[in-house]
């Protein structure tokens, strides 16, 4: 008699839903992960704006440098026609009656004749040949490079921001309400939020900084924005400083670089407070509280920041 052995059935075990601490724990890992993203993401963006403006300065310089090289060509031609009659050289019609500079920079029997010559045009008219080239291509392949890494930075933060989402469905399956705003990312933002009114003791420049950002109350967060329909983090400490005549520069760490180190016992409002290793930027009000851009699906509003997650992430404060 065979006795066959029977394997116990499977049961299915669901894994345990998480706590609600355990959701909000995660949510802040994830919004740490989106702020440096954010930060990686607007310094690309100053890259590419400086990449854009040499690229048109290139641009502009070659339009220049393609007049004067006509205007040397032309000469040169004068001079090949002269040679080919005294049958100097056959080599030198065909390069000059070329209106492409690489098409000339490509020719090496025009090297070998030009390395003979003495003509300070011939020099003049290679020289502007190879430098309009060179400027083009250099300025090209740098707007190019950062270019690709901005779409590159980008797609990673869209995965962020589904993670991010995630979290929020369960945040709200326990009942945890969060904010949202009415700009979607990537796209211009909506004009909402209720706007307010500063009415604390800063003066001058700070108070001027301060008005501003309360009247950006209530919208959306955005990354890469800065305004007027929504922001991020720097976009709203860069505008609210702007709009008192200051410049703070467009990031977190060009912000943290471009103001005085003070000690947050020396807090005084319109100083900025930075969190999460200069992943994030507020406007300290006075009062052990900030206005800030906080995060995605949230919108420009005050937070304490003399506990929980901004006392723990704390990183330090500048004076514009």
């Amino acid at each position: 008699m065979t006795a066959s052995l029977m394997a116990p059935p499977m049961v299915a075990h669901a894994e345990p839903k998480p706590t609600k601490t355990q959701v909000q724990k995660k949510l802040n890992q994830l919004n740490e992960q989106m702020d440096q993203k954010v930060e990686q993401y607007n310094q690309l963006n100053e890259k590419l704006k400086v990449a854009k403006k040499k690229l048109d300065s290139a641009s502009k310089a070659s339009k220049q440098e393609e007049s004067a090289f006509e205007e040397q060509r032309s000469k040169i031609a004068q001079m090949a026609a002269a040679a080919y009659k005294n049958g100097d050289s056959a080599d030198v019609t065909g390069f000059v009656g070329s209106n492409d500079p690489q098409a000339i920079l490509d020719q090496a029997a025009v090297f070998s004749h030009l390395s003979h010559e003495r003509s300070s045009q011939l020099t003049q008219f290679l020289a502007t040949a190879q430098r309009l080239r060179r400027e083009q291509a250099q300025a090209k392949a740098a707007y190019d490079d950062v270019k690709a890494k901005t779409k590159e930075l980008k797609d990673q933060k869209t995965k962020l921001d589904k993670e991010v989402e995630k979290q929020k469905k369960l945040l709200r399956r326990f009942g945890t309400s969060t904010p949202s705003g009415g700009g979607h990312r990537g796209g211009s933002g909506g004009s909402g939020g209720s706007g307010g009114t500063y009415n604390g003791p800063a003066s001058g420049p700070a108070r001027t900084a301060l008005n501003f950002a309360y009247a950006q109350l209530g919208k959306p967060y955005q990354y890469g924005a800065e305004g007027p329909g929504s922001y991020d983090c720097s976009g709203l400490t860069m505008k609210s400083w702007a709009a008192a005549g200051v410049s703070i520069t467009r990031t977190t760490n060009s912000q943290w670089a471009a103001t005085k180190r003070v000690a947050k016992s020396d807090l005084q409002p319109g100083d900025l407070v930075f969190f999460s290793g200069l992943g994030h930027v507020g406007l300290y009000i006075g009062g052990g509280k900030m206005i800030h851009a906080p995060h995605t699906g949230d919108v420009v509003k005050i937070s304490d920041i003399t506990s929980g997650y901004y006392l723990s992430n704390y990183y330090g404060a500048g004076r514009p």
